[in-house]
């Protein structure tokens, strides 16, 4: 599993790319940005000091087990994920 430190990191790493990056730059993370929200997942459901809900993800990670393509090129969805990782850079 991830140290906290590692998760601020790559939370770090996502917000800049969905930031700054293009759709198909952005789609090109989809893996990536789908096991780090895996990892995330565990980690949070392990940890109760961290207040972020776990709900909060599942359906992103649905999203991205599905269909990436659609699921990051809407906004709402890369807003939560900034947000998310906001939240964690924050911690």
């Amino acid at each position: 599993m991830l140290a906290t430190s590692e998760f601020v990191h790559q939370a770090s790493k996502f917000n800049a790319i969905l930031s700054n990056a293009d759709d198909s730059e952005i789609l090109a993370y989809a893996d990536e940005l789908l096991l780090f929200l895996n990892r995330l997942r565990d980690f949070l459901h392990d940890n109760i000091k961290v207040q972020i809900p776990i709900s909060s993800i599942d359906d992103i990670i649905y999203g991205l087990e599905s269909n990436p393509t659609i699921t990051l090129q809407d906004q709402s969805i890369r807003a939560r994920l900034l947000n998310l990782f906001t939240k964690l850079t924050l911690k």
